[in-house]
């Protein structure tokens, strides 16, 4: 699936849509309940990042102009993409030194287990969104120059991927962690490291430059998150 979500509505297939509905609801449940395992004063939880992410890409969508069915689609199919997550021990996330590369990759193996939990859940089940769903679980890490976690590159990722992968990690890296020291992780601060720093060689920068515009348009109205 390369083209935006545009050709499915769910609720033109309400058996189908429920039980979709109903598995990522069930899904951002059970994560919120694996994050209770981590510590209390942990900033970066896994189901509220989901959720801003979810939306983000919502706003995003609706900023370029790609309409509600799209944006509807691509809401609910990125908020489970880190369920994966929670069949990981929960006392792997919360380290204050460099993770390791061994670490590294079992951080990275998220992707594949979420894939799994679709699979298993809803393997009755036969539906272009659960197609986008798994596309974008399994390949939200990837960059442009196959230098992510699957080795794909940017001719290999559909649109929904790349927006979602920009969206991600633009998330991730609001978030304060201890071996960022005095990084800039203000709204601009990471809009600016992500198009100066990263570039093209992580990023479709069509596709990043719509979002950081929705962003800042937001962040000068006031809103600051």
């Amino acid at each position: 699936m390369n083209a935006w979500p545009d050709e499915f509505d769910l609720r033109e297939t309400p058996d189908i849509g429920e039980k979709i509905h109903a598995f990522i609801t069930d899904e951002m449940a059970k994560l919120k309940t694996y994050g209770e395992q981590r510590p209390s004063d942990s900033k970066y939880i896994f189901h509220e990042h989901a959720d801003r992410v979810a939306q983000n890409i919502k706003k995003t969508c609706l900023h370029i102009g790609l309409g509600d069915l799209v944006a509807e689609n691509m809401y609910w199919a990125t908020l489970p993409h880190d369920i994966g997550k929670r069949k990981l021990p929960a006392t792997i996330w919360d380290r204050v030194e460099q993770p390791t590369d061994e670490l590294k990759q079992r951080r990275r193996s998220h992707t594949d287990l979420g894939a799994e939990i679709v699979k298993e859940k809803l393997n009755d089940l036969a539906h272009p969104f659960i197609d986008l769903m798994t596309d974008i679980m399994l390949n939200h890490h990837e960059q442009m120059d196959g230098g992510g976690y699957q080795g794909l590159s940017g001719a290999q990722l559909s649109k929904p991927v790349r927006l979602v992968a920009i969206v991600e990690a633009y998330d991730g890296w609001r978030i304060w962690r201890p071996h960022y020291g005095d990084r800039d992780i203000s709204i601009p601060g990471v809009l600016t490291r992500m198009r100066e720093e990263k570039g093209p060689d992580i990023f479709d920068m069509e596709l990043f430059e719509s979002f950081a515009e929705m962003k800042m348009n937001a962040y000068n109205s006031g809103l600051k998150e």
